[in-house]
Protein backbone atom coordinates (compact mmCIF):
# COMPACT_ATOMS: atom_id res chain seq x y z
CA UNK A 1 0.00 0.00 0.00
CA UNK A 2 1.68 3.54 -1.20
CA UNK A 3 2.16 5.96 1.70
CA UNK A 4 1.31 9.85 1.42
CA UNK A 5 2.07 13.05 3.17
CA UNK A 6 -0.46 15.51 3.22
CA UNK A 7 0.23 18.99 3.23
CA UNK A 8 -1.21 19.61 7.19
CA UNK A 9 -3.22 22.29 6.54
CA UNK A 10 -6.23 19.76 5.98
CA UNK A 11 -6.68 20.81 1.98
CA UNK A 12 -6.24 16.91 1.22
CA UNK A 13 -3.11 18.22 -1.14
CA UNK A 14 -0.30 15.94 -1.29
CA UNK A 15 3.73 17.06 -0.61
CA UNK A 16 5.28 17.72 -3.67
CA UNK A 17 8.57 15.54 -5.00
CA UNK A 18 10.99 17.08 -7.50
CA UNK A 19 12.16 14.89 -10.17
CA UNK A 20 15.33 13.53 -8.07
CA UNK A 21 12.28 11.91 -5.68
CA UNK A 22 12.90 14.74 -2.79
CA UNK A 23 10.64 16.39 -0.84
CA UNK A 24 9.80 19.91 -2.53
CA UNK A 25 10.45 21.97 1.28
CA UNK A 26 11.85 25.26 1.91
CA UNK A 27 13.07 26.95 5.05
CA UNK A 28 14.44 30.13 6.58
CA UNK A 29 16.10 30.37 9.84
CA UNK A 30 17.23 33.42 11.33
CA UNK A 31 18.68 34.06 15.09
CA UNK A 32 16.15 33.29 18.31
CA UNK A 33 16.22 37.54 18.58
CA UNK A 34 14.68 37.48 15.25
CA UNK A 35 11.44 35.59 16.33
CA UNK A 36 11.45 37.02 19.89
CA UNK A 37 10.81 40.08 17.92
CA UNK A 38 8.62 39.12 15.55
CA UNK A 39 6.47 37.22 17.10
CA UNK A 40 6.21 37.92 20.88
CA UNK A 41 7.80 41.43 20.66
CA UNK A 42 10.05 40.72 23.88
CA UNK A 43 13.46 42.11 22.18
CA UNK A 44 14.63 44.53 23.57
CA UNK A 45 17.68 47.41 23.13
CA UNK A 46 19.13 48.95 26.14
CA UNK A 47 21.95 51.80 26.19
CA UNK A 48 24.09 52.40 29.32
CA UNK A 49 26.13 56.36 28.74
CA UNK A 50 28.56 57.02 31.25
CA UNK A 51 31.29 60.24 31.14
CA UNK A 52 34.26 59.18 33.34
CA UNK A 53 34.09 60.84 36.92
CA UNK A 54 38.12 60.22 36.87
CA UNK A 55 40.31 59.43 34.64
CA UNK A 56 41.52 55.55 35.03
CA UNK A 57 39.42 54.25 37.63
CA UNK A 58 36.38 51.84 37.19
CA UNK A 59 33.36 52.66 37.30
CA UNK A 60 29.95 51.26 37.08
CA UNK A 61 28.18 51.51 33.72
CA UNK A 62 24.91 49.76 34.10
CA UNK A 63 22.76 47.23 35.15
CA UNK A 64 20.23 44.58 34.46
CA UNK A 65 17.92 42.77 36.34
CA UNK A 66 15.67 40.21 35.15
CA UNK A 67 11.94 40.39 36.58
CA UNK A 68 9.96 38.11 34.28
CA UNK A 69 8.75 34.75 34.94
CA UNK A 70 10.69 33.20 31.82
CA UNK A 71 14.52 33.71 31.33
CA UNK A 72 16.20 36.59 30.05
CA UNK A 73 19.61 36.06 26.69
CA UNK A 74 21.84 38.29 26.41
CA UNK A 75 22.65 38.21 22.71
CA UNK A 76 25.39 40.83 21.95
CA UNK A 77 26.28 43.90 23.65
CA UNK A 78 27.98 46.86 21.49
CA UNK A 79 30.59 48.67 23.93
CA UNK A 80 31.80 52.25 22.96
CA UNK A 81 34.76 54.97 23.62
CA UNK A 82 35.68 58.16 22.83
CA UNK A 83 39.26 57.50 24.64
CA UNK A 84 42.46 57.91 22.44
CA UNK A 85 44.29 56.21 25.56
CA UNK A 86 42.79 52.77 26.89
CA UNK A 87 39.74 51.66 27.95
CA UNK A 88 38.85 48.66 29.68
CA UNK A 89 35.29 47.06 30.06
CA UNK A 90 34.11 44.44 32.58
CA UNK A 91 30.67 42.05 32.66
CA UNK A 92 29.73 40.94 35.98
CA UNK A 93 27.29 38.37 37.09
CA UNK A 94 24.83 38.68 40.18
CA UNK A 95 26.89 42.08 41.47
CA UNK A 96 25.10 44.39 44.33
CA UNK A 97 24.16 47.29 42.47
CA UNK A 98 23.29 51.17 44.11
CA UNK A 99 22.20 54.02 42.59
CA UNK A 100 21.85 54.88 39.07
CA UNK A 101 19.00 56.21 36.96
CA UNK A 102 16.23 54.12 35.66
CA UNK A 103 17.06 52.94 31.93
CA UNK A 104 14.07 52.06 29.97
CA UNK A 105 14.66 49.03 27.05
CA UNK A 106 13.45 50.16 23.81
CA UNK A 107 11.23 47.32 22.17
CA UNK A 108 12.84 46.39 18.59
CA UNK A 109 9.45 45.32 17.04
CA UNK A 110 8.25 48.88 16.88
CA UNK A 111 4.55 47.70 16.40
CA UNK A 112 4.49 45.83 20.52
CA UNK A 113 3.81 48.02 22.95
CA UNK A 114 5.51 45.05 25.50
CA UNK A 115 7.76 46.28 28.09
CA UNK A 116 10.55 44.60 29.05
CA UNK A 117 10.47 42.47 32.18
CA UNK A 118 13.65 44.36 33.20
CA UNK A 119 14.89 46.41 36.11
CA UNK A 120 17.60 48.41 34.11
CA UNK A 121 19.74 51.07 35.48
CA UNK A 122 22.42 53.24 33.96
CA UNK A 123 25.07 55.97 35.67
CA UNK A 124 24.14 58.48 33.15
CA UNK A 125 26.66 60.99 31.58
CA UNK A 126 26.34 63.49 35.22
CA UNK A 127 25.55 60.49 38.28
CA UNK A 128 27.06 57.32 39.23
CA UNK A 129 26.02 53.49 39.70
CA UNK A 130 27.65 51.19 42.16
CA UNK A 131 28.33 48.10 41.21
CA UNK A 132 30.67 45.44 44.02
CA UNK A 133 30.76 41.83 44.05
CA UNK A 134 29.68 39.19 41.91
CA UNK A 135 31.37 37.37 39.09
CA UNK A 136 33.52 38.63 36.66
CA UNK A 137 32.57 36.56 33.46
CA UNK A 138 33.97 39.28 30.42
CA UNK A 139 36.65 41.64 29.97
CA UNK A 140 37.80 44.14 27.31
CA UNK A 141 40.34 46.28 26.83
CA UNK A 142 39.92 48.83 23.77
CA UNK A 143 43.10 51.19 22.46
CA UNK A 144 41.36 53.93 20.45
CA UNK A 145 37.96 55.71 20.04
CA UNK A 146 36.11 52.92 18.65
CA UNK A 147 32.86 50.37 18.91
CA UNK A 148 33.51 46.41 19.55
CA UNK A 149 30.03 44.13 19.08
CA UNK A 150 30.71 41.09 21.39
CA UNK A 151 28.47 38.56 21.01
CA UNK A 152 27.14 36.30 23.47
CA UNK A 153 24.76 34.27 21.01
CA UNK A 154 21.78 34.46 23.68
CA UNK A 155 24.42 32.22 26.07
CA UNK A 156 24.53 34.17 29.04
CA UNK A 157 20.66 33.56 30.36
CA UNK A 158 19.06 35.27 33.02
CA UNK A 159 16.95 33.81 35.63
CA UNK A 160 14.51 35.43 37.68
CA UNK A 161 15.74 38.17 39.67
CA UNK A 162 19.43 37.56 38.32
CA UNK A 163 21.75 41.19 37.45
CA UNK A 164 24.09 41.15 34.74
CA UNK A 165 26.42 44.81 35.06
CA UNK A 166 28.76 46.72 33.35
CA UNK A 167 31.71 48.12 34.54
CA UNK A 168 34.24 51.02 32.67
CA UNK A 169 37.14 52.41 32.74
CA UNK A 170 38.58 55.33 30.27
CA UNK A 171 42.00 56.74 31.20
CA UNK A 172 41.25 60.03 30.84
CA UNK A 173 38.45 62.06 33.11
CA UNK A 174 35.37 63.32 30.77
CA UNK A 175 35.82 60.48 28.39
CA UNK A 176 32.65 59.31 27.32
CA UNK A 177 31.76 55.18 27.35
CA UNK A 178 28.63 53.99 25.44
CA UNK A 179 27.32 50.22 25.97
CA UNK A 180 24.39 48.74 24.11
CA UNK A 181 22.60 45.76 25.47
CA UNK A 182 20.21 43.77 22.92
CA UNK A 183 18.10 41.07 24.89
CA UNK A 184 14.58 38.96 24.46
CA UNK A 185 12.55 36.33 26.39
CA UNK A 186 13.98 33.07 26.00
CA UNK A 187 11.36 31.11 23.61
CA UNK A 188 11.33 27.79 22.27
Amino acid sequence: MPEFIKDGQGSGRLVGVDDDHRMKVSSRTNERVYYASRDYGKAYIVQFELTQASGGSTEGVGSIQYNGSNRLNIKQIALSTEESGMTSFGVWKNPTVTGGTLSLPINLNFSSNLSSDTTCYEATDSGSISISGGTSIFTCRMYQPKTEIIPFYDAIILGINDIIAFKGNAATTGSKIRINVMIHESIS
